[in-house]
């Protein structure tokens, strides 16, 4: 098995495992819709139980607040409208009070949170409320849920976000996510002095956020998208330098041995088609 046959969602889920660290608490929020539950359940699942089989064995995988680190081989197979009742038949080491995790997050006990969004600007900012004028929106969306405490209380946060150029505005038209507002030194001046989004994921590319800047920076393109495919296809203003955009690492034949043989061999989480 070779990394070239990688599908874009397991270079996706092996991007997600090299950002996570050893001794590490990382929490996953419910989602809904097909779409989202892929990008925003399915492949940081896989990504976290690949991060554990390698090189972060002693970290801690939290699913919905109680969930504490699933068999991911043996993930509920209905992972669409009753993904929420088939947690509770879902083999894990443990499972924690809900209701704690609020007492978890402000004591800043959780390293990493996953986010999605409608909208997310050049500064990070997220928009999971409103298409539009907040009392006249065209669009309400899900509302914010627990955005702003992955944003303000997590150490810190990736977001990941179908490649759609409406998706990728230059500023929000809500703001129910803080990235990093409206530029350096705005988030400590409205006391946010830790978290934030440090990895922006698609399913096309990943950006990071300049540490001067704080502007949304174009790191990699996926194997077989092309520069030109990402810029066009994405909405707001980013840094990038052409000869510094790389390709992202597929996955080692390793990585997909575990993701394919172990932590997903019926295709429940990732599937197998939309190679790279």
């Amino acid at each position: 098995m070779t990394a070239a046959k990688a599908t874009v969602y397991e270079v996706m889920a092996a991007a997600i495992a090299r950002e996570l660290r050893d001794n590490e608490l990382w929490f996953l929020g419910m989602s809904t819709g097909p779409q989202t539950i892929l990008m925003l359940t399915r492949i940081p699942i896989v990504a976290m139980s690949l991060a554990q089989h390698t090189h972060a064995p002693n970290s801690w995988m939290l699913v919905a607040g109680w969930v504490m680190n699933p068999d991911v081989s043996k993930a509920p197979t209905r992972m669409e409208s009753e993904f929420g009742t088939a947690l509770g038949e879902w083999p894990c080491e443990a499972y924690n009070n809900s209701l704690t995790m609020s007492y978890v997050a402000a004591r800043h006990e959780i390293d990493v949170g996953f986010g999605s969004a409608a909208q997310v600007d050049k500064y990070g900012n997220c928009n999971t409320v409103a298409i539009g004028d907040y009392a006249r929106p065209k669009v309400r969306l899900v509302g914010p849920i627990n955005q702003p405490g992955h944003f303000s209380l997590f150490g810190r946060e990736i977001v990941i976000i179908p490649h759609e150029r409406r998706n990728f505005v230059d500023r929000v038209d809500f703001v129910s996510g803080a990235g990093y507002l409206d530029g350096p030194g705005a988030r400590e001046r409205h006391g946010l002095n830790r978290g934030g989004p440090t990895m922006l994921l698609t399913d096309k590319a990943v950006f990071r956020f300049d540490e001067t800047t704080k502007l949304a920076r174009l790191e990699s393109v996926h194997p077989g998208v092309s520069l030109d495919e990402v810029v066009a296809g994405t909405g707001f203003t980013h840094d990038y330098l052409p000869e510094t955009v790389s390709v992202t690492p597929a996955p080692t034949g390793r990585e997909l041995q575990l993701m394919r043989d172990v932590i997903d061999p019926g295709g429940t989480m990732l599937g197998r088609d939309t190679d790279c």
